[in-house]
């Protein structure tokens, strides 16, 4: 892993990092407020429907979410943050979740990953039972990045998509379409080794634009994997590595110049 590229400015706003685990048999509004009572010096940013589980199906299938039935009210999911939304965390029935937002200093997968173990070990005590471990051993782990890459430095604006991202070309179609004023877009890879699909590597690239006129592209990188018997902490760091590497292969050399790219 300290092989992996690295930039002087990378465009980094935020890391979020996840854990799935098998759920717990219930979690509404008394376990949300239990949670959030755990979280000192945290403010409720609000407490909403639980996201549906991630599902990543083997390449070629196409499976629906995954219904999971508890008892009691609908599942809520609880979100809480500290010190001026730096830090932001995420409760539900079988999710927790930590993400750090750019303030001063640029976020980092170093300072998000211990933070979701405290996130976890906080809401285990509020609840009175382990998570991330039997019986709530973690099924899935996602990492997210996401970037917002500004107009202006290296590119001048949303025409010219391709001189950030390498599956843009500068001929788009046939004339009269061979330009386009803005483009979307969005892809994924399939993670396998040794033959066994262990996950994906999703990039999706949307065109910002303001009223003052300020254009920029958000690039969201989610690398997600099935933990099964493997070491927790070694599969988040198999995320943060596929982000790294995919973050770089799919953008061009001319905007790693110009983000200090160091190695």
């Amino acid at each position: 892993m300290t092989d992996l590229p690295d930039y002087e400015r990378p465009p980094v706003v935020e890391v979020a990092v996840a854990v799935q685990f098998v759920p717990l048999p219930q979690f509404g509004m008394r376990e949300a407020v239990a949670v959030s009572r755990a979280f000192e010096g945290w403010d409720v940013v609000d407490v909403l429907p639980a996201l549906e589980p991630m599902v990543e199906p083997p390449p070629g299938h196409v499976v629906a979410p995954e219904l999971r039935f508890g008892l009691g009210n609908p599942p809520v999911r609880v979100i809480l943050s500290s010190e001026g939304s730096h830090w932001v965390a995420q409760v539900q029935q079988d999710r927790v979740a930590a993400h750090e937002r750019k303030i001063a200093e640029r976020p980092s997968f170093g300072n998000v990953s211990p933070q979701l173990a405290n996130v976890a070990a906080r809401a285990a005590r509020a609840l009175d039972t382990p998570l991330l471990d039997e019986p709530h051993r973690p099924e899935m782990v996602e990492v997210v990045y996401e970037n917002e890459i500004l107009a202006g430095e290296g590119w001048r604006d949303l025409s010219e998509m391709d001189q950030v991202l390498r599956v843009f070309s500068d001929a788009a179609g046939a004339e009269p379409y061979e330009a386009f004023e803005q483009a979307q877009i969005g892809f994924a890879y399939s993670l396998i080794e040794d033959d066994r699909f262990l996950g994906r590597l999703r990039v999706i690239a949307d065109p910002q634009a303001d009223p003052s006129g300020s254009q920029s592209i958000h690039l969201r990188l989610i690398s997600r994997r099935i933990v099964d018997n493997h070491d927790l902490d070694s599969v988040l760091e198999q995320c943060h590595a596929d982000i790294v590497l995919g973050f770089t292969a799919v953008t061009t050399e001319r905007m790693h110049e110009i983000w200090g790219r160091k190695k």
